[in-house]
């Protein structure tokens, strides 16, 4: 498995949503395939839904399911070994289990899988970072990573000492000054590039549950509507104010006879918003262009990209 991350606080299912698919665009390696995102509801009751490909946008998540104070996903590359919930076990009233690598790993305690352990630690009333701690130690060897959430919303994660080992691992963990009201914690490993994957996906996470802090440094950018692709001097993506595409500028002169899929939206175009450029593009978008237009695609994630703010 290759990404795992839970959150609690206001939203917290859109914003573990939204920090998948962030990684996802701008991540190259094992993502996009199968994909488990599970919540907690209000009354304690632990909510799953699960697909073997195309990630977390082609899961059929319930809206009411964003809203949730707590969340968890994992994901990795298409087809994994089912039952899927085997990845990201929950109980209710108690937690749920997520991580990456293999953190279902029979463990060494009646062959119960790792991350099944630390439920059942929950479930005992211990503090996720100790139920984590206290697995890991005795597999050291392990090839996992675990991330824990229980009802109250704390949260506890690590790799074992083997996955340490590793050169391509990124991880957060981050809460409020009071422990109950908002954190996050994430693991990832075989994504591309690990530093900026592991920036883009702490930064969305904190900007969508901490309300002290200031905008992502990265935005998710929509082609929403077919758009007038305009001739011109220098590159410019322009968009509204919910960062939604609203023409392009190219300065390529093949632009202007295109019919065909192309790239519509390059690296490092400069990202006008309301009269200024506010960033540059981190990921690139490619539509249908034709006649000076052009369309969005049929699938939703392609649809998106990102873009790196200025002065974040």
């Amino acid at each position: 498995m290759t990404l795992g991350i839970a959150a609690h606080g206001p939203q917290a299912g859109a914003a573990v949503r939204q920090a998948v698919i962030a990684a996802e665009l701008l991540g190259r390696g094992e993502i996009g395939g199968f994909a488990v995102f599970a919540i907690i509801d209000a009354a304690g009751r632990v909510h799953h839904c699960e697909c073997q490909q195309g990630g977390i946008t082609a899961l059929q998540i319930p809206p009411a399911w964003l809203a949730a104070t707590h969340a968890a996903v994992i994901t990795s590359g298409p087809q994994r070994p089912e039952p899927l919930l085997q990845f990201l076990p929950g109980s209710d009233g108690v937690g749920l289990v997520t991580g990456h690598r293999l953190p279902n790993r029979p463990g060494a305690i009646h062959q119960e899988p790792l991350n099944q352990r630390v439920l059942t630690l929950l479930a005992t009333g211990l503090h996720p970072q100790a139920a984590v701690d206290q697995v890991l130690a005795a597999h050291p060897q392990a090839d996992a990573g675990l991330i824990a959430i229980n009802a109250r919303g704390q949260i506890g994660c690590g790799n074992s000492a083997r996955v340490q080992q590793r050169g391509d691992t990124g991880a957060g963990l981050w809460h409020s000054t009071d422990e109950a009201q908002a954190g996050f914690a994430f693991l990832h490993n075989a994504i591309q590039p690990v530093p900026a994957v592991a920036e883009c996906v702490q930064s969305m996470l904190r900007a969508a549950l901490d309300q002290t802090e200031p905008p992502a440094r990265y935005q998710m950018l929509q082609l929403t509507d077919v758009i007038p692709v305009e001739p011109a001097a220098a590159d410019a993506v322009h968009v509204d104010a919910q960062w939604r595409v609203e023409r392009v500028a190219s300065a390529d002169p093949f632009m202007a006879q295109a019919q065909q899929n192309i790239t519509l939206l390059p690296l490092s175009m400069p990202v006008w918003q309301a009269g200024r450029c506010v960033g540059q593009m981190a990921t690139e978008l490619f539509a249908q262009v034709a006649h000076g237009r052009a369309t969005p695609a049929a699938a939703a994630i392609a649809n998106l990209a990102l873009a790196s703010l200025a002065s974040r």
